[in-house]
């Protein structure tokens, strides 16, 4: 039987032997998209990281603020709504303010 020599449009290339496998051009899109999907979850990482530290300021200015409010009603004599509710009826009646 004689050897067939083989052509260029009958050679067969790497890729086309190997397939869909581990060496397909799939793999390095795939990899690609974990690196890129990483790099996104870093970001949002470091963005979450940075809106905690926003919260916990913003909570600490609140209290912060909570405390001047109850200090200048105490010095007024004035009652916050809550502290109004608790008291009786005849104390909550003269601690009234009206403006205006």
């Amino acid at each position: 039987m004689p050897i067939r020599v083989k052509s260029v449009s009958g050679t067969r290339t790497l890729a086309a032997v190997r397939g869909s496998g581990v060496h397909s051009k799939d793999r390095h899109v795939k990899a690609f998209q974990i690196a890129s999907l990483e790099l996104e979850r870093t970001r949002k990482m470091r963005e979450l990281e940075s809106a905690r530290a926003r919260m916990s300021t913003l909570l600490e200015r609140l209290r912060e603020v909570d405390a001047l409010i109850a200090r200048h009603q105490k010095d007024l004599g004035v009652f916050s709504v809550e502290a109004v509710e608790e008291l009786p009826a005849p104390a909550r009646a003269r601690r009234t303010i009206r403006y205006g």
